[in-house]
C-alpha cells in the first residue's frame, strides 16, 4: 500500500507550536501532549497512525484521522 508523504502541520498546545511531519510524530503528540486521551477521533487517530508504520492506512486517511482528533478536541493546528 503506497503512504506518500504526510502533509507539514504546525499544532499549537499550552503555548508550544508542535510541527508534525510524519504519524509517527502525530502519534508521539497524541501520547504526550494532547488534552482529551479518549473520544473515538482520539482513538481513530491512533488507530490510524499506527497503521502507516505497519504499512496497511496510507498518510492521508492517518492526516485526516489526526485533524479530526485535532479539531474534535479543539486543538489549533495550521498549514505552514
Amino acid at each position: 500500500m503506497s503512504t506518500g508523504g504526510w502533509l507539514v502541520v504546525h499544532v499549537r498546545r499550552q503555548d508550544v507550536v508542535h510541527t508534525v511531519t510524519s504519524a509517527a510524530e502525530a502519534v508521539d503528540l497524541l501520547f504526550s501532549d494532547w488534552p482529551v486521551h479518549g473520544g473515538s477521533r482520539f482513538i481513530e487517530a491512533i488507530e490510524a497512525c499506527e497503521g502507516v508504520g505497519k504499512g496497511n492506512v496510507t498518510n492521508e486517511v492517518a492526516e485526516f484521522a489526526f485533524l479530526a482528533a485535532a479539531m474534535e478536541a479543539g486543538v489549533d493546528f495550521e498549514f505552514p
